[in-house]
């Protein structure tokens, strides 16, 4: 037996119940009853551990990295490495969030909209201080800006 393509089997389960007048909470617990007379589970995630670079990749990854002569470039690849930070939340760093007194940075709505501080190692403070520095000087109020 061929399968109804699933939209059509949503117009008619639709006909069956447009006379209740069914709101979200009323169809989330009709299809909640219809998965658990018919068994049906979802799946579990196939869960993969991650790939890790072998010594020769890193080596050359850190020699890319180091090695560049865009200090914008570095900075940020440097601050994802040493703290951690998500690539969305890079890029929502204003200046008036870090503390380069207390060696951290304050990250707003991330993951979760959650807010939290993430440390910034002292060997790096010199290298962030001129970042911010020359943002500064072209009044940016975020620490990495583009020209668009």
């Amino acid at each position: 037996m061929e399968r109804t393509p699933p939209k059509e089997m949503a117009k008619k389960l639709a006909g069956q119940l447009r006379s209740q007048r069914p709101d979200y909470q009323y169809l989330k617990q009709v299809f909640q009853h219809i998965r658990t007379i018919l068994d049906v589970t979802p799946k579990d995630k196939e869960k993969r551990l991650p790939e890790l670079l072998t010594n020769q990749e890193l080596t050359a990854f850190y020699d890319a990295v180091f090695g560049v002569r865009n200090r914008k470039h570095t900075v940020m690849i440097k601050l994802l490495i040493f703290t951690g930070v998500r690539n969305a939340e890079l890029s929502g760093i204003r200046i008036k969030d870090i503390d380069l007194e207390g060696l951290r940075i304050r990250i707003e709505q991330g993951k979760g909209r959650k807010d939290r501080y993430v440390p910034i190692p002292a060997s790096f403070r010199g290298e962030l201080m001129q970042y911010i520095e020359s943002q500064r000087e072209k009044k940016a109020k975020y620490l990495f800006e583009s020209n668009r």
